[in-house]
């Protein structure tokens, strides 16, 4: 962790601006400490990360202290669901400014784990802490006896078997196909990776109607229906490497539609309803965590009361897409860095100011 750290608070002393940073986005796995209120763990990683070096782990100080100069910086630190829901939440109302706008939305990655943002009303939620959407369970698969994943076990909810990310993460996946070797090779002491151990690559060598896809998009289907009955999110983004499997997302769609069992209405069409990320970049990359964090800065900067500014000022779309061009570049080491950190505040001064000049 304190490599990682002091990487990116080089980068941005390098980059120092005259007076100092005006903003400053974090968007960093969790669990992570979101309220401000609690000054103690605000901006550390807490205790229950299965990543265990970084556990109780102060992201916020040192980045801080390398950003600070002689004007005032505004921070806001997010997880890395939270801040791209955010982003896609406020580039969608830009779009729709003309027509009937949205109120709320999901954004779902599904990779090594499984997270979930949510923004209602402008705002990301917070509460006890921040949504953990990917620990809730599901109805697997008829005969689905998988043991659940490894990294469940110990201080995950339902000890990991039959949620979401015990089902439909590359973590799980993988076991599952080490699990299925044991059974065909009649090899059943209960261990996922006793006998067999896959890497997580062979995942990208299965073909699209392996039977692995049809328990993912029957989980993140699932999870899709969760949302949709309890907080009736009106968009739902998928992100993350799971998602760029060919097909699955049309597996998630008729997944979601057979276990909503037509309670709800739902479009003919759900490409527009249920999808990937708009800031999917082609090539199995995604600059969706880093305008996160890009907006986060901004929210910052403009300040969490005033929302009403906030919707009146959005960047619109070609705005946004400069910004993201012009900083990824600079920034792309940062963007992937260990365990999914992504930082942002290059140009964000240029940035803030740009929005300022539009009001």
């Amino acid at each position: 962790p304190r490599k990682t750290l002091e990487e990116c608070a080089s980068f941005f002393r390098e980059h120092f601006p005259e007076g100092g940073y005006l903003a400053l986005g974090i968007a960093c796995f969790g669990p992570l400490g979101v309220k401000e209120e609690d000054a103690k763990m605000y901006g550390r990683i807490l205790s229950t990360t299965p990543k265990a070096h970084w556990r109780n782990f102060d992201l916020l100080r040192p980045l801080k202290s390398a950003c600070e100069g002689d004007r005032e910086l505004r921070i806001r630190i997010d997880t890395d669901v939270n801040a791209p829901a955010l982003a896609e939440y406020w580039r969608i109302r830009s779009r729709l400014r003309e027509k009937t706008s949205i109120s709320s939305l999901a954004y779902v990655t599904c990779g090594t784990g499984v997270g979930v943002g949510l923004v209602i009303n402008g705002r990301c939620v917070h509460g006890r802490m921040h949504p953990e959407g990917g620990h809730v369970p599901v109805m697997p698969l008829s005969d689905d006896d998988f043991p659940g994943y490894s990294w469940g076990k110990n201080s995950s909810p339902f000890r990991g078997l039959h949620t979401v990310e015990g089902i439909a993460s590359s973590v799980a996946l993988t076991e599952r196909l080490n699990w299925d070797l044991q059974k065909e090779n009649n090899d059943k002491n209960g261990e996922a990776n006793d006998n067999y151990n896959l890497d997580r690559n062979v995942l990208s060598t299965l073909s699209d109607d392996h039977l692995v896809w049809d328990h993912a998009a029957n989980a993140l289907g699932s999870l899709c229906v969760t949302l949709l009955l309890t907080a009736s999110i009106e968009r739902i983004i998928l992100g993350g490497g799971i998602m760029n499997r060919k097909g699955l997302l049309n597996k998630i769609h008729n997944r979601t539609r057979i276990l909503l069992n037509g309670y709800l209405e739902l479009p003919d069409d759900m490409s527009d309803f249920i999808s990937t990320s708009s800031y999917d970049e082609g090539n199995s990359t995604s600059s969706a965590g880093l305008m996160g964090a890009i907006t986060l800065a901004r929210q910052a900067y403009y300040s969490c009361n005033d929302l009403k500014k906030e919707e009146n000022d959005t960047i619109n779309d070609e705005s946004l897409q400069n910004t993201t061009k012009n900083t990824t570049a600079k920034l792309s080491f940062i963007e992937g860095i260990v365990f999914g950190i992504a930082v942002t505040l290059s140009l964000v001064s240029v940035f803030t100011y740009r929005g300022r000049g539009k009001s």
